[in-house]
Parts: C-alpha cells; sequence; structure tokens
C-alpha cells in the first residue's frame, strides 16, 4: 500500500505545548515552559503554567534564571530544594517567595550544536523524580530543538523567497526594493519575530545633498549618487536582510536575527563607507523588542533620524563643489534588467560626458576587438567586431598610454571609419589590469561636434577606468572558469557521463540485502562529486549532469536485489525530464533520495509532483538528516519513507550520547509518521550494535559493505 500523501510542516509551538503538558504530568513541577533568549531577558515561547500566570511572549530576567547557569556556567540541569524562588518569580508567588523550590532546565539545541532555546520546570517540592527522568527529558529536549531549528530554517527561507519577490518590483533609479516592498517585508518579519522571540532591528539612512546635486549637476548626477550608496548599502549586507528604498533620499535596512550590537556596528561600517564614497548621510536605528513591535521601532528610528550628527565624507556627494562634467569620482554600477554590471556602467559613463555610444576594446595579439558597448540606437558596432588599425584614435591611446580627445572628427581624422559612420567627436582613455599592463580603450563618440572639448573632459572616464577593469578582470576570469567547466562536462559526456558503484542497504536484524543506492563517481585527479554537481549548476547544467547519472545507475537496476535508490535535487524532480526517465521503471523498486544540499524553493510544487509518483509505489527519502536545517526541513515537510541518518550522527554512536538521543527521537518520529530509518556510514560492529538496540532498520557502510560497480555475468 502507499502511504498517504505527506501534510503540512510540524508545528513547534503546538509540539512544545504538548510535550509541556505531558512533563507536567509525569514530572510533576507546577510550572513549565520553553524560553529564548532576546537581549537581556528570555521571552516565553511555550507556557504550560496554571500557578504563576505566565503566559506566552511574556519575558524574565535572562540573567536571573537557571538556564543561564545550566547554558552558560554548566550547572547541572536539576536543582532540588532550592532555598527560595528565583527574584525573577519572586513577585508572583509573594509570600511564598521564601519557600524551598525544585527547579529543571534542558537546552534545546540544534543539530549543529548552538543552543536555540531553554526547557524550563520550577515548583514546590514535587521534583523528587526530575533526576531518574532527566534523560527522558533532554531526548524530548533533544528532539524539540530539531524541531525549533527546522521551523527557524523553514521561515528562513520563506523570508528568502518573500525577499525575492519583493527585489522583483525594484525601484528603478537605485535597483532596491521599494517604500511598498519595505512595509510587507516588516509586516513578514514582525510575524515571524513574535513567534520565535528573534531579535530585528531596522537602520534608515538619509542621504543629504540630494537637492543641490539635481539643481546644480542634473537628474542623472542625483540619481547615481543614490546609486552609489544603495550599492554600498548593498555590499555589506547579508542575504536574508532587506533593503529598501523609503523615500526620495532615504533607505530602510531591515536585519532579522540582528539586536541592538550588531546593528550599531553595522550602522558605523556603513558611515564609513558611504563617506569613502563621497555620500554623507543621517542615520537612525531601532531594535525591536518583545514588549514592541518593528512598526514602532520604525518610528523611533525616524526619531533618532533626525538628530543624528550628519557624516563627513572624503569628498562630497558629486566630486568637488561646483559640479562639473567631471563630478562622479567612482560613478555605481547597477545590473539592470538584460544587462550585465559592466554594461549598465558602461552606458552611465556614455551618458555622463553626453556620448551617443561608448565601447571597450581589447587588445588580443595584433588585433583589437570591441568588448561591449554602449547605446540606446542600434548601430554598426557589436561586441566581437574587429577594431579597424591605422584610424589613430584607440591606436594612439595604446601607444602613448594616455587620454585622448578629438572635438572635431571632421578636421583631423576625416577618413577614419568612425567619422564615416557619422560621429564626429572622440574621447578614449586606457584600460589597465591589476598588474599595470595595457587591456585595451574606453571610448565615447558623439555625432555632433564640440568645440569646446579639452583633455579634461576625459576625466570622467578615466574615473571609471578602475572600476570598469574591475569588472572586466571579473568577468573574464568568470567566462576563464565556465569555459573551463563546460569543457570539462563535454569530456565526461564523450566518454559516456558519470561511472556509477552500488552500495548495498542491509536489513540490521536479518543481514539481508534490501536494496542498493546507485553513488556517481568522476575521473580520477578531478573534483569529489559534490563539487562536480555544484560546478554543472553553476554553469546551467545541473540537471543534465543528474539525468546522466540517472540514466547510468538504472541500467543496474534488472542486476539489483530489492529497490534502487537515486540521488536527486529537488529542483531536477519537478522537470519533465526526470519524469519521463521515472515512467520506464518499475515504481514499486524505485527510491528517490531528496539531497540535503539543495534548498526548496516551492514545496507545493515539489509535492503535486510526488504525489501521483507516491500512490504508484514510489518511495521518497530524505538523505544526511541530522547534517543540517535543509534535510530536517524535508523531512517535516515530505514526511518521506525513508529517513537517512547521515554519517555524522551515526558516527561514534556507540561513545556519544547525545548522538544516541537524537536518534531515539528520530526513530519515535520515524515510527510515528510511518517511516523506515537507513543509518548511513556505519564502519564498526559497536555502531551497528547501538543502532540495533535504538530501534533503527536499515543501514549501509563499510562495515556492511562497500560501494563497488556492478559485475554482471553472461547467462
Amino acid at each position: 500500500m502507499s502511504r498517504p500523501t505527506p501534510g503540512p510542516v510540524v508545528d513547534f509551538v503546538a509540539v512544545a505545548h504538548r510535550a509541556l503538558r505531558d512533563l507536567s504530568q509525569r514530572a510533576g513541577l507546577g510550572s513549565w515552559w520553553i524560553g529564548r533568549t532576546e537581549g537581556p531577558d528570555q521571552v516565553l515561547l511555550a507556557v504550560v503554567d496554571p500557578v504563576l500566570g505566565l503566559a506566552v511572549g511574556d519575558a524574565l530576567p535572562w540573567a536571573d534564571t537557571h538556564c543561564r547557569r545550566v547554558v552558560e556556567q554548566d550547572a547541572h540541569p536539576v536543582a532540588l530544594g532550592l532555598p527560595r524562588w528565583p527574584d525573577s518569580l519572586a513577585a508572583r508567588v509573594g509570600a511564598r517567595a521564601d519557600t524551598a523550590v525544585d527547579v529543571i532546565s534542558v537546552p534545546l539545541t540544534a543539530p549543529d550544536g548552538r543552543v536555540l532555546a531553554t526547557l524550563c520546570g520550577v515548583g514546590t517540592g514535587d521534583g523528587t523524580r526530575l533526576p531518574e527522568l532527566l534523560d527522558s527529558i533532554r531526548v524530548q529536549g533533544d528532539l524539540l530543538g530539531a524541531l525549533l531549528a527546522a521551523e527557524l530554517e523553514l521561515a528562513d527561507r520563506t523570508r528568502a523567497a518573500a525577499r525575492a519577490d519583493l527585489a522583483g518590483r525594484a525601484d528603478e533609479v537605485t535597483g532596491v526594493a521599494t517604500a511598498q516592498s519595505w512595509q510587507e517585508g516588516l509586516a513578514q518579519e514582525e510575524a515571524h519575530a513574535a513567534r520565535h522571540a528573534v531579535p530585528v532591528s531596522l537602520v534608515l539612512l538619509q542621504v543629504l545633498g540630494l537637492g543641490q546635486v539635481n539643481t546644480e549637476l542634473g537628474m542623472p548626477a542625483g540619481d547615481a549618487l543614490l546609486h552609489r550608496a544603495a550599492t554600498a548599502i548593498g555590499a555589506r549586507l547579508r542575504e536574508g536582510d532587506l533593503l529598501a528604498r523609503t523615500g526620495p533620499d532615504r533607505f530602510g535596512l531591515l536585519l532579522p536575527g540582528t539586536g541592538d550590537g550588531g546593528a550599531a556596528a553595522l550602522t558605523e561600517r556603513l558611515r564609513t563607507a558611504l563617506a569613502a564614497e563621497g555620500v554623507t548621510v543621517r542615520t537612525g536605528r531601532a531594535t525591536r523588542s518583545h514588549t514592541t513591535t518593528l512598526f514602532a521601532a520604525w518610528s523611533a528610528a525616524e526619531d533618532r533620524l533626525a538628530t543624528d550628527t550628519p557624516t563627513s565624507p572624503g569628498r562630497t556627494g558629486v566630486g568637488q563643489t561646483g559640479g562639473g562634467r567631471a563630478g562622479l569620482a567612482r560613478p555605481p554600477a547597477p545590473r539592470p534588467a538584460g544587462g550585465s554590471a559592466l554594461d549598465a556602467l558602461l552606458d552611465l559613463a556614455r551618458r555622463q560626458v553626453g556620448a551617443d555610444i561608448a565601447f571597450i576594446t581589447t587588445v588580443e595579439g595584433e588585433r583589437r576587438v570591441i568588448r561591449n558597448v554602449a547605446c540606446p540606437e542600434v548601430v554598426p558596432v557589436a561586441p566581437g567586431m574587429p577594431v579597424v588599425r591605422g584610424d589613430g584614435l584607440c591606436d594612439r591611446v595604446l601607444a602613448t598610454g594616455e587620454a585622448f580627445v578629438v572635438p572635431d572628427l571632421a578636421v583631423t581624422h576625416a577618413t577614419s571609419t568612425v567619422h564615416r559612420q557619422g560621429l564626429r567627436t572622440y574621447v578614449g582613455v586606457p584600460l589597465r589590469r591589476r598588474d599595470g599592463s595595457l587591456y585595451g580603450t574606453l571610448c565615447a563618440l558623439s555625432r555632433e561636434a564640440d568645440p569646446d572639448l579639452r583633455p579634461r573632459d576625459a576625466d570622467v572616464l578615466e574615473a571609471v577606468a578602475g572600476a570598469v577593469m574591475e569588472l572586466v578582470e571579473e568577468e573574464d576570469g568568470a567566462r576563464r572558469v565556465r569555459r573551463a567547466r563546460l569543457a570539462r562536462l563535454a569530456d565526461l559526456d564523450a566518454t559516456g557521463g558519470p561511472a556509477v558503484v552500488y552500495q548495498p542497504v542491509v536489513d540490521l536484524a536479518s543481514g539481508a540485502t534490501v536494496g542498493a543506492e546507485a553513488l556517481s563517481r568522476f575521473p580520477a585527479g578531478t573534483p569529489a562529486p559534490d563539487r562536480w554537481f555544484a560546478d554543472a549548476t553553476e554553469v546551467g547544467a545541473g540537471q543534465d549532469l543528474e539525468l546522466a547519472a540517472l540514466d547510468n545507475a538504472v541500467r543496474g537496476l534488472p542486476h539489483l536485489p530489492g529497490f534502487l535508490a537515486l540521488n536527486v535535487s529537488p529542483a531536477t524532480i519537478t522537470t519533465p525530464a526526470f519524469l519521463r526517465r521515472l515512467g520506464s521503471l518499475p515504481p514499486e523498486r524505485i527510491v528517490v533520495e531528496i539531497t540535503e544540499h539543495s534548498a526548496v524553493a516551492d514545496y507545493a510544487t515539489l509535492l503535486r509532483t510526488l504525489e501521483p509518483l507516491r500512490r504508484n509505489g514510489l518511495r521518497i527519502a530524505v538523505d544526511d538528516t541530522g547534517a543540517g536545517y535543509a534535510s530536517l526541513s524535508h523531512v517535516l515537510a515530505v514526511l518521506p519513507d525513508f529517513i537517512k541518518l547521515d554519517i555524522s550522527l551515526v558516527r561514534s554512536i556507540d561513545a556519544d550520547t547525545s548522538r544516541r538521543a537524537l536518534t531515539a527521537g528520530l526513530v519515535t518520529f520515524a515510527q510515528a509518521t510511518g517511516a523506515g530509518i537507513i543509518a548511513e556510514g556505519i564502519e564498526t560492529a559497536a555502531e551497528l550494535a547501538v543502532l540495533r538496540d535504538l530501534g533503527v532498520g536499515l543501514g549501509q557502510g563499510y562495515h556492511l559493505a562497500r560501494p563497488a560497480p556492478l559485475r554482471i555475468t553472461a547467462a
């Protein structure tokens, strides 16, 4: 029979409340809660407390809790017969504050060992069973910690998807999120922070002098100033942060997981970076607490912004006071849709000098070739075209290594190719690599002659030449890496794709082989398999490589006992090509292992894709469970047929109580959801014995059988 279609992700808060009610009945004590530190306080996420009146969202001073002593001072989790109640709770018990009290505190840790919260209990003289129940309470705490870690990870991914959606509605000038997106982001983060007691800060920045720049130098210069500020700010933010333009001269930064200290440090780094870019700002910041909302923090940050002292940059926002064509010392490098950062920077340079066309040439041996072109109209110049030698324009720049300015090509260069194409002015500057060698030229041309054009008018192009070359070398380096990866993939394809070895999956009780996992192998001396797949994904060939590996793996199916497990990323699972391949295979003999290393951007699509396959007998496994949050998110969302314990959890499990506790919790979870457990990486008899005792049914590893190619003998 097929298992039911997976349901929604497990709700940590609901599970936590059930666990607290169970502890209250089994272990005694009057009050139980799970708390998470937020600044100086422990904010309560789940509470079962008919005695003290504690409720979800209440805060206790972290400095005055037994939880702090357990986490920070390695105190024993159980303390019986304390002479009085902690000061943080004394006011709630009134005259009984001096009575003896029993307490317990167990940290809830993530799979990587970070303490996420604490499970606490307190009561008067009714905790005598706590010492004998401590191990089981720790196991319960480990499972709760894993669930909380998974929910936090899922929240991070939901946030990332929301951020991507907000970024898709970008402000036209700066390329960052809009004011509407800012408010949506605040509402989304407020809901997350209120549920998980996660600190959130926000920083506001006001760019000063924008009106003066617009008046004296024009709107393009003002836009460039804003974009330069946005680029400098964005370069210093994390992936989950939100940067938005909240007003004509203002930016807002939303910083999940950041307290006041982190926000203060970031604010100072931004002040320094913006000052170096010639941008003068005022700033204001605030941090959400359990007694306020993010919208209240926004208001507080606005108040601080109004009274802040502006920064004093090394140069003004437009270069030198008084303006001029050379005012933009370091223009930004925006990334408009459909073009690279280099194209955008080149077009900005063109507009700043008032030219009709700008282009970059590169020297390739005896040839010069046009590399990039910026022009709002169709022109007979395109990337890859050779540059005619002997025109005397770019040749002179390359020969002298200096800028060259021609006010009217009709007077001095009437026979040049560019003049015959209807262009009258020329400004060119050399481009140099980091080592000082000449790379090529940066040129700007216009259709109308300009008698006032002087050598100083090349200053703008010279100012951006360094930034242009940074992007050129970055892009050229990326192209070389891409070409090398594509060539390596082509060579692999020419030899038949990845080789395959099969590692048996064994029933730990009987020792019988019940299936095998297909593992890809690549030529000796090349990167590890994970790196091959990651490199292929980066050059857009990841799914092709996965499908090639799958094609080679399934050729062994007729010669294998039991099921065949195939490692597939969530993105590839939802492709028509993958579904077509599965259509030719017996579904009851296939187990699809969802790889831990790939994030699931859309669980709904993944589950819809898997549903008819599972009805027909296909089974699902989640790989590397226990190695990271991604696998736990997969487990909770997919409710797989098999949960595969990562080797990091299995290794030395016979000597590690925490590994045994977490494994026991996962076995319990698997039993409740009808899943099987497969332990990976079993390398010793001691590990095998412990896994059997814990109820793990299946396993694989060097102690049982090594991966090997199939040896098919003729009948």
